[in-house]
């Protein structure tokens, strides 16, 4: 059994394979503590599909659990629970009449506005702590990580 220090300097090695662990393993926590720290009526699984759904526009149910990687079941039951609450709605997909496509809606965008707005506010003063250039580190890492999720073998 290895102690965290441990963990974290093996996996502080420059080769790719432990960066790419490194990174999974950080998006992660990062993820996790917004989540614990924001109030949201909601999992953190709504609030990726609402961004999702905000990014994409309307959009069928299995393309939606095919963005966020979870089954359609998965997000079927999540976007009952979305509509519920009057943060998305169904309608008919123009391209296909048997199938339907979820948006969001204009309580979904404020929701999700609400969320975003803790977010920032929450991990704002840690990110001014970064200089401009970690700054730009970060953002072009994640740009970089968004690219590698629509890479075939990632889907």
């Amino acid at each position: 059994m290895h102690s965290d220090r441990e963990l974290r300097e093996r996996l502080s090695a420059d080769e790719p394979d432990n960066a790419a662990i490194r990174l999974m393993s950080a998006s992660s926590r990062y993820n996790r503590a917004v989540a614990r720290r924001v109030e949201a009526p909601a999992a953190a699984g709504t609030w990726r599909a609402l961004a999702a759904l905000q990014e994409l526009g309307p959009t069928r149910v299995s393309d939606l659990a095919e963005w966020q990687r979870v089954s359609q079941p998965t997000m079927t039951t999540l976007v009952r629970r979305m509509e519920q609450q009057g943060w998305v709605q169904r309608h008919p997909d123009p391209a296909d009449g048997r199938a339907t496509r979820v948006s969001i809606t204009d309580d979904g965008r404020a929701q999700f506005q609400r969320f975003r707005a803790q977010a920032l506010e929450l991990t704002g003063p840690a990110w001014a702590r970064l200089t401009e250039a970690d700054r730009a580190t970060l953002a072009r890492a994640a740009d970089l990580l968004r690219a590698l999720l629509d890479e075939p073998e990632l889907r």
